[in-house]
C-alpha cells in the first residue's frame, strides 16, 4: 500500500508511523522545556501503535498548489517561482529548489506507478487548502487509471480520554505514533468521487486565481487578499515582530494558510504603506525579525 500526504511534515510523520516503536522513542535522546516530566508522563505523550508497512511506501504530493498559478504543470517553472516567492523570507539555492522539486516529482512518479501496477493508494487528507487541493489534483492526475484508491480524512476534532477536545489542521500536527487511531475512518473512494473531484480541478485550473481556500465544505477560487482580514484584526494598537502578527493569525485562526503565505501579506501591507517598518531584521537570524507600527 501507498501512502500518500499532502506536506513534508506529514512525510515524516507518516514514515515513523510506519513501524512506530513507543520504546524505542523512550530510549532515544528526549528534550524538554521547563521542568523534567516523570517517567509515567513521557511514556504518556510517546504511547501508540504502528500503522505496519515500509516507510519507503510513503509519498508527499507537496506542491502547495493552494497558492499561485496552476494553469500549467505542478513542477512548471511558474510553480517554483512561486514557491520561492512565498518563502523569500528563507533564503533558497537555485540547486535547492531544483532538488525540493526532483523529489516531489520521484514522489508523483511512484503514485503513478503504484496506480498502474494496482497497488493500492491510501490517501491521508484534511481541508486545510493545500491538502484539498492536492486530493483534486491526486483525482484528476488518475482519472484515466484503474486503481483503488482510499482515503481517511482528517476529522475535525477529536476526543482524548481525558474528556476533552483535540482539534487538528492537517495530519502534520498528528503524533507518529497516533495514525492508527483514525484507520476506522479509512474508506474507498468511488469513481463518482473521483470523476467530481477531477471536474473541481480542472475547474480550478481554469480559473487560475492568485489562491484557493476552503470555504463552507467547498474548495473554491479565492482572491489574494482572502485572508488579509485576518491579519487586519490582529495587529496591535503597539509596536510589534512580523513574527508576532504571524503567531496570532495562525494561532487563532487555524485555516491551512502557511505563515509564509502571512508574511506575503504583511509584506504587500507595508508597501501600500498601511504598516511602517520600524526595525527592519533587528534579529537577521529570525525572518520574520521586523518591527512594525500600524499607520
Amino acid at each position: 500500500m501507498l501512502e500518500v500526504v499532502f506536506n513534508d511534515s506529514a512525510k515524516g510523520s507518516m514514515k515513523q508511523a510506519k513501524n512506530y516503536n513507543s520504546d524505542a522513542m523512550l530510549s532515544g535522546a528526549i528534550g524538554y522545556v521547563g521542568e523534567k516530566p516523570t517517567q509515567k508522563e513521557l511514556k504518556k505523550m510517546f504511547e501508540g501503535k504502528a500503522i505496519g508497512g515500509n516507510p519507503r511506501d510513503v509519498v508527499c504530493i507537496g506542491f502547495n498548489l493552494d497558492i499561485g498559478d496552476i494553469s500549467d504543470e505542478v513542477d512548471s517553472p511558474q510553480r517554483k517561482a512561486e514557491f520561492v516567492r512565498v518563502f523569500n523570507s528563507v533564503s533558497f539555492e537555485d540547486s535547492e529548489v531544483e532538488q525540493y522539486f526532483e523529489t516531489l516529482r520521484e514522489d508523483l512518479d511512484k503514485v503513478y506507478t503504484a496506480a498502474v501496477a494496482g497497488k493500492t493508494i491510501r490517501v491521508w487528507k484534511s481541508n486545510a487548502p493545500f491538502s484539498a487541493c492536492g486530493y483534486a489534483f491526486l483525482c484528476n492526475a488518475l482519472t484515466d487509471i484503474d486503481c483503488k484508491i482510499n482515503v481517511v480524512q482528517l476529522p475535525e476534532y477529536t476526543e482524548t480520554a481525558e474528556n476533552t477536545i483535540q482539534t487538528w489542521t492537517d495530519w502534520a500536527e498528528v503524533g507518529p505514533g497516533h495514525f492508527y487511531k483514525y484507520l476506522p475512518l479509512e474508506r474507498e473512494v468511488s469513481n463518482t468521487e473521483k470523476q467530481m473531484q477531477s471536474f473541481i480541478w480542472c475547474e480550478l485550473k481554469t480559473e487560475n486565481a492568485p489562491i484557493r481556500a476552503f470555504v463552507n465544505g467547498k474548495l473554491m477560487s479565492v482572491p489574494e487578499d482572502f485572508y488579509d482580514h485576518i491579519l487586519i484584526r490582529n495587529i496591535p494598537e503597539n509596536d510589534f515582530t512580523m513574527g508576532q502578527l504571524i503567531g496570532a493569525a495562525l494561532g487563532k485562526y487555524p485555516c491551512g494558510v502557511g505563515d509564509g503565505w502571512y508574511a506575503l501579506r504583511i509584506k504587500k501591507m507595508i508597501a501600500e504603506n498601511k504598516l511602517e517598518v520600524v526595525v527592519d531584521d533587528k534579529d537577521p537570524s529570525n525572518p520574520y525579525g521586523k518591527v512594525l507600527r500600524k499607520l
